[in-house]
């Protein structure tokens, strides 16, 4: 079109460029009435040839131009469809032991044997360590005899109380009689001597205080005498030493008199007591000769079988704690450490052994932070491990541990197997390819062949009317034969094209030969 266009304007102008010429042809002939006429038809021939020159090679050209217009391009579409399908993320972790058992001491003992070494396969209820068993059959034997004894207490109580039996009450009962009357005598004479040795006492002390008071007085007098100077200063020192042995002699007095009250006060609380304690010896005896002659009541003898009871109860205890000196496998496994040794003692839950389940495995998975939330019980993965290359397993997540790895900062999954390959392994590596649906409104399924790569871009053709038009649309996943993609121009229902699109242009006209 644009040739044509040019053609045309270079016509144009060499038309005007004619024209201007014939004019000033015409003007020089005016002006120049002897411009020979045989010139004239040479002037005509000789314009007439210049635009020759100039029309014919725009023509041709154009013509030219028209014939090379590409014819559509056939191509084969198919139907847009919703993207369903699966894409595959790779999970890292490692497999630990679905059951783990550590098997302990349930009594304080020393190691007698250790019958398993790391490695070694046991079985639920085999013996497996041996502790020493001395205390534990010393203590049965205590329990078994105390067992007999309450057993006989037992049957004397059924069989009733015998006639010596009934003697010996009364017997126990007239000797607390006679204590108590003992009792009762001395505390009588201790309270009956109390006012004479009170009374004796009080007239120490009042005789005291006469002489003291007998030395005072002379004491006085001779002090006077003295320094009137009738007496000589030993007579002086005389008497002051008197009125010192004097009042000396009262403050004993009145300490003995204290000593005294205090003491019998002392005596009388005690013979009190000891009456006291006759008289409960007494009643006490009195309900025991009463219940020797009235004979055990059922309650005593209910009582009595509790005893029974509990004693044998004991028994079984010393049975069972020297049966736990024989050490048992709680379940069946393998041996993975030992922790204790023949002659270390252990106390209760000191570990023995520890053993690592041999018929379930449980694999935990890192997801990354990106799928938290979109990870649920019962997705498909498929397991496999670089130390088992022949081995892979398809199964389900069986829950999701709602906490993160402490290490990596990652949400775990949990995957158990039952019976696993024997050498997969506790501690080992795995890998997994978590298969998660991808149901999505905005995303369409399309064979890979619909897709046309041109540097990073994926480019799509869709056909309106047999034109095509060109999309770059996002990659969501790679299905292999087919891909996942979205595009928010696509519609379920739109023709795409799934052959012949290399090559192909936007706008493009095209012709279906196969849909």
């Amino acid at each position: 079109m644009k040739s044509t266009d040019l053609s045309s304007e270079q016509s144009s102008d060499s038309k005007l460029e004619f024209e201007e010429q014939q004019e000033e042809n015409r003007q020089n002939t005016t002006k120049n009435k002897q411009f020979p006429r045989w010139l004239i038809p040479i002037v005509i021939l000789g314009g007439g040839i210049t635009l020759w020159q100039i029309f014919s090679p725009l023509v041709i050209p154009t013509t030219e131009t028209n014939n090379q217009t590409p014819p559509p391009k056939p191509v084969e579409t198919v139907l847009l469809s919703s993207g369903q399908g699966n894409r595959q993320v790779r999970l890292l972790g490692q497999v630990e032991a679905g059951a783990k058992a550590t098997l302990s001491s349930q009594v304080s003992g020393t190691v007698e044997k250790i019958l398993v070494k790391e490695g070694d396969s046991i079985t639920s209820g085999m013996i497996v360590a041996i502790l020493d068993d001395a205390d534990g059959k010393i203590a049965l034997a205590e329990a078994q005899a105390r067992l007999v004894q309450e057993q006989s207490n037992l049957e004397r109580l059924e069989v009733g109380t015998r006639s010596e039996i009934i003697a010996q009450r009364k017997a126990e009962l007239t000797s607390a009689q006679a204590r108590e009357q003992e009792a009762r005598d001395n505390l009588e004479r201790l309270i009956a001597l109390q006012p004479d040795l009170i009374a004796q006492g009080q007239a120490e002390l009042e005789s005291a205080r006469s002489r003291e008071k007998e030395a005072q007085d002379n004491l006085q007098r001779i002090k006077g005498l003295s320094l009137e100077g009738a007496l000589s200063e030993r007579a002086l020192v005389e008497a002051e030493a008197r009125a010192d042995e004097t009042r000396n002699q009262r403050l004993r007095a009145e300490a003995a008199l204290k000593a005294e009250e205090t003491s019998t006060r002392q005596d009388i609380a005690q013979a009190q007591t000891r009456l006291d304690n006759a008289k409960s010896d007494r009643l006490r005896a009195t309900a025991i000769l009463a219940e020797a002659q009235a004979g055990p009541t059922q309650e005593e003898i209910d009582a009595q079988r509790g005893v029974v009871n509990a004693a044998q109860a004991a028994v079984e205890q010393a049975k069972l704690r020297l049966e736990r000196t024989k050490i048992r496998a709680s379940v069946s496994g393998v041996v993975q450490s030992r922790q204790a040794d023949p002659g270390d003692y252990v106390e209760v839950n000191d570990p023995i052994l520890s053993l690592v389940s041999d018929r379930s495995l449980d694999i935990f998975l890192e997801i990354p932070e990106s799928l938290s939330g979109q990870i649920s019980e019962g997705m498909q993965v498929n397991l496999f491990a670089r130390a088992l290359p022949n081995w892979e397993k398809l199964t389900q997540i069986t829950a999701v541990v709602p906490s993160a790895n402490s290490n990596s900062r990652r949400q775990l999954v949990r995957v158990s197997l039952s019976n696993p390959p024997q050498k997969l392994l506790p501690g080992m590596a795995i890998q997994a390819d978590l298969i998660m649906p991808i149901i999505d409104k905005d995303t369409f399924t399309v064979p890979r062949d619909a897709l046309t790569r041109r540097g990073d871009q994926w480019l799509l053709f869709t056909v309106n009317n047999n034109q095509a038009e060109q999309l770059e649309v996002k990659l969501i996943e790679d299905l292999g034969k087919d891909v996942i993609i979205s595009h928010p121009q696509l519609r379920k229902g739109q023709s795409i094209v799934i052959k012949g699109g290399d090559g192909l242009q936007d706008d493009a006209t095209v012709t279906i030969i196969k849909s």
